[in-house]
C-alpha cells in the first residue's frame, strides 16, 4: 500500500526560499511540487521521506533562482488491485459509494464492481443518526452501508 521512490529531480529553488538552510529550502519545495499530486506509474505522493544528495546550486542567465539536482525519497500510496483497505464511507446511491481514507478523500467505487449479494441502500444522516427505512441506527459521522 505505502511504498518509497527514490526520485531525482532538477530543481529552481525560488530567491524566497534562499533565507533558509538548503535542506530545508529544499524540502519546502519539494514538497510544494509533489505532495498530494498523482504520478502515473508511481501513485499519490504522500510525503517527502528524505533527501539523499543535492548538487549544483547554479544560477543561470536571465533567472533569478537557483537550480539544483536533487536525489530524495518519497513516500507513495499505491494499492495493488484487490487489496482491501480500511475507508470511510462520504455518499452511497445506486451508482456506486464515494470512500475515504483520511489523507485521500476522491476515492469511488462504482456499482457493477459490488460483489452480488451486497445489497444496495440509500441512506441518509441526520445529526448523528442515520434511518436505512427499518429504523434508526445510532453513529458517530460514520455512514454504514448494511
Amino acid at each position: 500500500m505505502f511504498y518509497t521512490s527514490k526520485i531525482q529531480h532538477t530543481l529552481r529553488l525560488p530567491p524566497h526560499l534562499l533565507s533558509l538552510p538548503l535542506d530545508e529550502a529544499i524540502k519546502i519545495e519539494l514538497e510544494n511540487i509533489f505532495l498530494d499530486k498523482l504520478i502515473a506509474n508511481l501513485g499519490l505522493c504522500i510525503s517527502i521521506y528524505d533527501i539523499d544528495e543535492i548538487e549544483g546550486g547554479f544560477i543561470y542567465p536571465g533567472q533569478g533562482a537557483s537550480t539544483h539536482k536533487v536525489k530524495f525519497r518519497l513516500i507513495v500510496f499505491r494499492p495493488f488491485v484487490g487489496e482491501i483497505i480500511s475507508a470511510k464511507l462520504k455518499e452511497s446511491d445506486a451508482n456506486g459509494l464515494r470512500l475515504s481514507l483520511g489523507f485521500f478523500y476522491d476515492i469511488y467505487v462504482p456499482s457493477h464492481l459490488f460483489a452480488e449479494s451486497i445489497p444496495i441502500l440509500s441512506l441518509t444522516l441526520i445529526e448523528g443518526t442515520m434511518s436505512d427505512g427499518h429504523g434508526n441506527l445510532e453513529i458517530q459521522n460514520t455512514l454504514l452501508m448494511g
